[in-house]
């Protein structure tokens, strides 16, 4: 992972994957919508725990350890392969 010192908060270093960027009609409020969801992995220098952020950087977002989002992963393959019959 790359180290985005920038980013950096309350002076640990963060270390950040590159940004992977998905267009997807999300719901809102107001009905669908267009909007990109963006995917990363990131971790604390000081912590071996690594994280999977998904999220539109605004108001829809989800952190799970990499474990978590492989469980997620599988979930939701399972549902797909189902609603496609």
């Amino acid at each position: 992972m790359a180290d985005h010192a920038s980013e950096d908060e309350f002076g640990e270093v963060r270390h950040r994957s590159a940004t992977v960027t998905v267009p997807v009609v999300a719901r809102a409020r107001a009905g669908p919508t267009a909007t990109d969801m963006m995917i990363e992995l990131w971790s604390r220098e000081r912590d071996a725990t690594v994280w999977l952020y998904l999220g539109d950087g605004s108001d829809q977002r989800l952190e799970v350890t990499l474990e978590s989002a492989g469980l997620l992963a599988a979930a939701l393959a399972r549902q797909l392969r189902t609603a496609a019959g």
